[in-house]
């Protein structure tokens, strides 16, 4: 009988787990990349240059956003891709392929007519 109360907690606990796990991702959701664009070099403006130029749809919503990184981790990125997002203040979290949150600054937002 205590076998089987142990073996019944273990598999209580193991969906516990697996459940808390699946919402890992609480608060994310599937953004659009509508534009996407590297800042040219600027020997003027170094400030600007070597980032990018974003713009992501989520929800129903148009984030326009900048951020710099290496080109790595903007591989796999061009417009109609889906990726997982969330917005936290100014900033726009996405996660890539491999995991790698990447924080987006937001510059400007609109709704799309």
């Amino acid at each position: 009988m205590r076998t089987r109360t142990l073996v019944l907690m273990c598999c209580i606990t193991l969906a516990a787990i697996s459940a808390y796990a699946q919402n890992a991702d609480e608060g994310y959701q599937p953004a659009t990349v509508v534009a996407f664009a590297r800042n040219a070099s600027d020997a003027q403006h170094m400030e600007t240059s070597g980032g990018y130029k974003i713009s992501m749809r989520l929800a129903n919503i148009i984030y326009n956003c900048r951020t710099g990184g290496p080109a790595s981790a903007f591989i796999d990125w061009s417009p109609g891709k889906e990726f997982p997002a969330r917005v936290n203040g100014k900033v726009l979290q996405v996660k890539n392929p491999d995991g790698q949150v990447l924080e987006l600054t937001i510059t400007g937002k609109k709704t799309p007519k």
